[in-house]
């Protein structure tokens, strides 16, 4: 039994190697016959042998190259027939050198020479059939797709022919009621006729019968001709309805689709030319059949050569035997049996595989003319039996419920319909095992397998279960048995198992196929007038809505031009009703705010992108304006809102079109300024309410102080002059800092303008001096100031009223009071007059003056805005103010000078939380501010503990500037440091440059000399050469500018 189940070439290796054993046997028992009887091996070997192993390896070839053309027969889609192709062309390089060496073998045998040269002739016709059919059925399968192209461009334009008749009705005459009921009578027999256009064009892609095809163009002409009848009649009932544009556009497409159909390589010849090709790759088929079976028969008398020679080689060697010898004698003669076996057995199986080989072509013919899937079951089924020998057989096919159900038998047998059929699950039994695997399984005997299910009573059987799969997707299973007795299921029937399995997995994808588009094509009809109507009311709910759309609303096609089709309100929104076919440039940029330019890159993005891709509309969308100003004909000028939109064709990705929607934002955009307007004016209000009436009234009265010095030395200098420059920025940059203070937001861009300006007037030494500009530049920022000014005054009079009463009483009247009392003597006063006095005291004082800490609240709370900007946590602010109370009009000298001293802590001094963490600093910086008197003057002084004052920039900014030269001695630290109040470190690009003080120093260092102060530097502790020094900012005062206490300290 083990074999039997060896597969070819093993049988033969085994049947040699059983000859190799009885000749070594022979040769001790007869050593006096060995020469000859290797002479005589040797001519088999040579000679017989060789021949019958050639032939074998190239019939087997054969029989691939017929099953992998029979498979491209019956392939549906041109990626399997180029697969096939390749398949075949590959193997038949290979049986052309199979070919080549057998005739090589064969070239001193005349007679099997003749045979081989036979061969080669009809395999060359077989050759060629196979490869000429597998070309038309390329043509064939091409001519498909083209005709159902073909169908689907006839339907679109079926589908616009019917939408612009909706037009005709709905826009043309959608104002006269009863030329609209004449117009929707004909439109509704038009259509009616239209539709059978394309039902005609269905039924010719659907024909397959030539005679009906060669006649089709004359049917197709005769439909339009019947639809003209009917034009001609509209024309002549409505007689304004010639000269309608979305009539002409009904004609024009009407015309299209009319040379669609019936001009040359219209449906009509591609569906021709489909079916003639399938004739022919069938007549192709038949053609190669009858010549591979040609080449069978040559091989069929090659191989009888052969056993002619083997048989007189044999009697060759019986003929050189001793008779003598009789036990060498018993083993040639076993010899010659077994080789005689083997060859026969070979001879055997060769005839089956062509057997085989006839039977699948048989097979696949009758498979590809079959419609009905259980009769192809059942075709297989018996092919099986015939070819194998099998006595049952069954299919298993998957259902809806992921398992295997049978579907056919053999012997057919009939199932009553109330029978549940059988079902396997993936991996029960050998048939699901089989599915599971998607493997072939044999069982020699299912009473020894225990995967095997059945009834205890059932006798025992082989069993052959063939997967039925299609690209990795199981389809079923087909399930052989018989008699464990008569039943042996050899290689080659493996190999036919396998190529019937391929066969019908293709047949029942054909099937299938079949099945879908007849139950496509019964439906189609329905299909169609449900298309229909949904069309019809698609396109009149369009049309009410672009009659009613109260935007404006329009698509551009292909040359620039505006559709016939776009909303009504398009025509109010433009004044104008000539809008249909124009160009979009004239009707919509004719008279606009845009440039030539500019209207020139629109018109040529648009014409660009109309049949580009897709996603060049991304690119090209910025040349796209949104917003223009149009001056009417009516002579209204009004703003357009403009949104574009590609309309891409599903099939290629490409701009059919572009939509086009234009919107009247002209009150819209007046509502917009008016409330921008109003939101500025309420955060200017928001903001004067976040500051005590009288530090905006001593900021609006100081700012306007710097504006009108400034303009005072504009107005005398003709000419570039650095201290006058240095003056301006000063100035401005003062009322700038200040206004940061405040938070005054719209303040604070002019300002830093005219700032700039100064600035780099003081930089570069080539820009001028011009004056007019620069009044224009102080102007604008005199208007922000004075716009806080009169919002405070139109919008909060009471409040500054009310201010203004209180600076009168707390004026020259309540100064004189507090002079008097401090100049009391007390000691002979009671006590209650005492405390009378010092509570009076305090009052007066509370009006006039305020602590440090209060006056520098401003400058702090902008400290904190700086440091969330510059992304430094808010610094800690400890403040001795010694008991000292700041006189009202000391306070803005005091903001202009710790804005700029406080900032630059914060900006240049203390460092990023991550920079302070590095150095183990916490990541909160310390600003100390120290107050005390000495000498008639207060003095303040301020230290943080930041990285320090960046002495070696300076000191090479210094160098940079001209102020020292590299060949001198570097100068004292100290004298490095008072460089921050140089004015040529007072830029911003300075400040950049030396990473810290500077910015403004030189204005502080200004404002308080003219105030009789002072202002240094205090290096702490460190070595003369280090790049950075703590310091201490000294400020002097007079103390003029408090109110001390210090004559009411005896009161008790």
């Amino acid at each position: 039994m083990k074999f039997l189940q060896l597969n070819f070439s093993q049988k033969i290796w085994l049947g040699f190697g059983i000859i190799v054993l009885l000749l070594s046997l022979s040769s001790i028992l007869s050593l006096y016959n060995l020469s000859d009887i290797n002479n005589s091996t040797t001519q088999v070997n040579e000679n017989a042998v060789p021949v019958l192993k050639q032939s074998n390896q190239a019939q087997i070839n054969l029989l691939k190259q017929a099953k992998i053309s029979s498979s491209g027969y019956t392939a549906d889609t041109l990626i399997e027939i180029d697969t096939f192709s390749r398949e075949f062309e590959g193997v038949a390089v290979e049986f052309q050198k199979q070919f080549e060496a057998l005739t090589e073998t064969v070239k001193l045998d005349e007679s099997m020479s003749e045979y081989v040269t036979e061969a080669e002739k009809h395999y060359k016709t077989y050759n060629d059939s196979v490869k000429s059919m597998f070309a038309a059925k390329k043509e064939l399968l091409r001519a498909k797709d083209l005709a159902n192209k073909e169908v689907q461009n006839v339907s679109n334009m079926v589908d616009d022919a019917g939408a612009l008749l909706l037009d005709v009705v709905w826009t043309e005459y959608g104002e006269d009621d009863e030329s609209r009921e004449i117009m929707e009578g004909i439109q509704g027999r038009l259509d009616g006729l239209i539709i059978g256009v394309y039902n005609l064009v269905d039924e010719i892609n659907r024909s397959q019968d030539i005679e009906y095809l060669q006649n089709s163009k004359s049917a197709i002409q005769e439909a339009f001709s019947g639809i003209q009848v009917r034009n001609n009649h509209a024309e002549t009932v409505l007689a304004d309805l010639r000269g309608r544009e979305t009539w002409q556009s009904y004609l024009t497409m009407l015309t299209e689709a009319k040379v669609k159909t019936t001009s040359d390589n219209s449906i009509s010849d591609i569906k021709l030319r489909q079916v003639e090709q399938s004739i022919l790759a069938r007549e192709l088929l038949a053609t190669s059949d009858a010549a591979i079976a040609k080449v069978v028969s040559e091989f069929d008398q090659l191989l009888g050569e052969a056993d002619a020679l083997f048989n007189e080689k044999q009697n060759g060697v019986l003929e050189t035997v001793d008779l003598g010898s009789k036990s060498a004698i018993i083993a040639w003669i076993i010899l010659l049996l077994m080789a005689s076996q083997n060859f026969n057995s070979m001879r055997k199986s060769i005839k089956k595989k062509m057997a085989d080989l006839a039977k699948l072509n048989s097979t696949g013919e009758v498979l590809a003319s079959l419609l009905n899937k259980d009769k192809a079951l059942e075709e297989v089924l018996a092919a099986m039996h015939e070819q194998t020998g099998v006595a049952r057989g069954s299919v298993y096919l998957m259902n809806e419920e992921e398992q295997l159900e049978v579907k056919a038998f053999y012997p057919p047998k009939a199932v009553k319909d109330d029978t549940k059929a059988a079902r396997f699950a993936l991996g029960e039994g050998i048939l699901g095992k089989a599915a599971e695997s998607k493997e072939i399984l044999y069982v020699p005997n299912t009473s020894k397998d225990s995967n095997f299910v059945s009834d205890s009573n059932m006798p025992a059987k082989a069993l052959l279960c063939v997967p039925l799969v299609d690209k990795d997707v199981l389809i079923g299973v087909m399930n052989f048995s018989g008699d464990v007795k008569e039943v042996n299921f050899e290689d080659s029937d493996y190999e036919f198992a396998s190529s019937i399995a391929r066969l019908l997995v293709t047949t029942i994808k054909n099937i299938r196929m079949r099945e879908t588009i007849e139950e496509q094509n019964r439906t189609l009809e329905e299909k169609v007038k449900a298309r229909t109507a949904e069309l019809h009311q698609k396109n009149k709910d369009i049309a009410v809505m672009m009659a009613n759309l109260h935007q404006g609303l329009f698509t551009i096609i292909e040359g620039g031009i505006v559709h016939p089709e776009y909303s009504k309100y398009l025509e109010e929104i433009l004044s104008t009703s000539q809008i249909a076919n124009r160009n979009f440039m004239d009707l919509l940029f004719a008279d606009t705010n845009l440039g030539s330019d500019q209207t020139n890159q629109i018109a040529t993005a648009v014409d660009s992108l109309l049949g580009m891709d897709e996603m060049m509309f991304d690119f090209n969308s910025h040349l796209l304006v949104n917003e223009v100003v149009m001056n009417r004909k009516d002579g209204k000028q009004v703003i357009l809102e403009i949104d574009w939109v590609p309309i891409v064709n599903q099939n290629t990705d490409e701009i059919e079109k572009i939509l086009v929607t234009v919107r009247d934002v002209t009150e819209l955009r007046a509502l917009q300024l008016e409330a921008e307007a109003q939101k500025r004016e309420l955060e200017i209000i928001g903001q004067i309410l976040a500051v005590s009436p009288d530090k905006f009234s001593d900021f609006i009265s100081s700012s306007l102080k710097f504006v009108d010095e400034c303009r005072e030395l504009i107005n005398k200098t003709t000419t570039k002059d650095l201290d006058v420059v240095a003056l301006l920025f000063r100035n401005m940059h003062t009322v700038k800092g200040n206004a940061r203070t405040y938070d005054f937001k719209y303040i604070t861009d002019s300002v830093h303008e005219a700032e700039h300006t100064y600035d780099e007037l003081r930089k570069d030494d080539d820009k001028t001096w011009d004056q007019s500009a620069l009044l224009e530049e102080l102007a604008l920022a005199e208007s922000d100031i004075r716009v806080y000014q009169k919002t405070a005054e139109d919008k909060l009079s009471g409040l500054f009223a009310n201010a203004s009463g209180t600076s009168s009483l707390v004026g020259e009247n309540i100064q004189k009071l507090i002079n008097e009392v401090t100049s009391l003597d007390t000691n002979t006063l009671s006590h209650s007059v005492k405390t009378w006095i010092q509570d009076a005291y305090q009052v007066f004082t509370g009006s006039q003056a305020e602590s440090v800490k209060d006056v520098l609240s401003p400058v702090i709370e902008s400290v904190n805005s700086l440091a969330a900007e510059l992304g430094k946590e808010q610094p800690e602010v400890k403040i001795n103010d010694a008991g000292a109370l700041i006189k009202r009009d000391a306070h803005s000298l005091l903001n202009n000078v710790f804005m700029h001293v406080f900032r630059n802590a914060m900006d240049h001094g203390i460092e990023t939380p991550e920079s302070r963490t590095e150095k183990g600093k916490p990541p909160q910086g310390l600003i100390n501010f120290d107050t005390h008197l000495a000498d008639a003057q207060i003095v303040f002084e301020i230290k943080d503990d930041g990285k320090g004052l960046a002495l070696e920039k300076i000191y090479q900014s210094a160098i940079d500037k001209g102020i020292f030269t590299a060949d001198q001695a570097r100068p004292p630290a100290q004298e490095i440091a008072n460089l921050v109040f140089h004015s040529g470190f007072s830029t911003a690009e300075a400040v950049t440059e030396i990473s810290g003080r500077g910015v403004g120093m030189d204005a502080v260092k200004n404002f308080l000399e003219e105030n009789q102060g002072n202002i240094e530097i205090i290096l702490g502790e460190g070595q003369e050469d280090e790049e950075y020094r703590p310091f201490i900012t000294r400020i002097s005062l007079s103390d003029d500018i408090i109110i001390s206490g210090e004559p009411l300290k005896n009161i008790a």
